[in-house]
């Protein structure tokens, strides 16, 4: 897309053609404020010199100022191109926050809601906006048209759509994942430490002396399940106990409810499980329940939650209930590393993508903090 600078930068000075300093000045201007948006071109010297009155030398010398201090990048026979760090954040204009809900965040779910929730008081800590984007049934096109519209700087992206990944990497945007991952997409990502956290909650079980330990979730949605999964695996492994299949229900696509219910009302059913996710652990603890078994005395649970809900919507899940023992994580800590890694994304954009993962510990079942 080729934009009209005449409407942004003057012409002339007091009736005389500018020099290379006043014609920087003015595009610096423009480009710091969003005019030009990251990833348009600024043309070449001659069409600048055409554009503005001035000579070619001139406009070069504009364009190479603006490189030296970070804001353009030369590109062979296509002029300078706009960089992230030239459309700033302190100067008002927002980082968006990009999910798969739908559109408006008063509707999205509570974990995106706490997470937009965090990203706004880590941007802050910064002086930065925060702009909450839902792709919801919305082409990627029509996603990145509203971050156009809205001059967004950078994109932190909890969806795993590949349309819209490609349509936000063509306009060159700073972009990190945040609790949301594929080791294919090289991006920067911060996520939930779900091997680290699966294999902490085996190894508890073990040590309390389980040896028949069962699964349920999800393990082929997304390649985060399959962390967790393939944390169970190696703990199980390490202590030189086999992971029996029909204890090991994936919940991807089948009812979690029936599912807790069906592996708890077994014979030979496990003497633990685990549930690392708000429903499985809120289903199976229910569903022994039903069945006449003490959770933490005839069968053992091990859940999943962030901090910041663990005292409140994660409780009330289990009603008169006994909290299982928990693997938490905190939201805080994931949104502030995110956020620190699309700034160091914004003044480098060379560099190598990194997976940032925010540790997860085990909360025992009544423990207070």
């Amino acid at each position: 897309m080729q934009i009209d600078y005449k409407s942004v930068v003057t012409k002339q000075v007091n009736g005389g053609a500018i020099g290379f300093v006043e014609l920087a000045s003015q595009l610096r201007t423009a480009v710091m404020a969003g005019e030009i948006p990251v990833g348009e071109s600024l043309s070449s010297s001659k069409e600048l010199a055409a554009r503005y009155g001035v000579c070619p030398e001139t406009a070069r010398r504009a364009a190479k100022l603006l490189e030296r201090e970070g804001l353009v990048a030369a590109q062979a026979r296509q002029g300078f191109r706009v960089l992230a760090r030239a459309n700033d954040p302190s100067h008002g204009l927002p980082i968006a926050f990009v999910v798969s809900d739908g559109e408006s965040a008063d509707v999205w779910d509570e974990l995106d809601q706490n997470l937009f929730a965090g990203l706004q008081k880590a941007a802050g800590d910064r002086g930065w906006p925060m702009l909450a984007v839902g792709a919801g049934l919305r082409s990627a096109r029509e996603v990145m048209n509203q971050l156009r519209d809205c001059r967004a700087c950078g994109v932190v992206l909890d969806t795993t759509n590949a349309e819209l990944l490609a349509e936000v990497g063509r306009v060159r945007l700073p972009i990190v994942m945040m609790d949301a991952w594929d080791p294919e997409m090289r991006l920067d990502a911060v996520v939930q430490d779900s091997f680290q956290g699966a294999l902490l909650a085996t190894r508890h079980l073990i040590a309390r002396g389980h040896k028949s330990i069962g699964w349920l979730g999800k393990i082929s949605e997304s390649v985060q399940s399959q962390e967790r999964f393939g944390g169970v695996a190696a703990a199980l492994a390490a202590a030189g106990l086999t992971a029996r299949p029909e204890f090991m229900l994936d919940t991807s696509s089948v009812n979690t409810a029936r599912a807790a219910r069906a592996l708890l009302s077994r014979a030979d059913r496990p003497t633990a499980v685990l549930g690392l996710w708000h429903d499985a652990a809120s289903e199976l603890v229910h569903a022994a329940m039903e069945l006449g078994l003490k959770p933490g005395e005839d069968v053992e649970f091990v859940g999943w939650s962030p901090e910041e809900v663990y005292n409140g919507t994660y409780r009330r899940l289990f009603g008169s209930a006994p909290m299982p023992t928990t693997m938490v994580w905190s939201i805080a800590e994931l949104t502030r590393l995110a956020i620190a890694r699309l700034s160091e994304r914004r003044a480098n954009p060379a560099l190598d993508p990194a997976l940032i993962k925010v540790p997860v510990h085990l909360r025992l079942s009544g423990q207070e903090e």
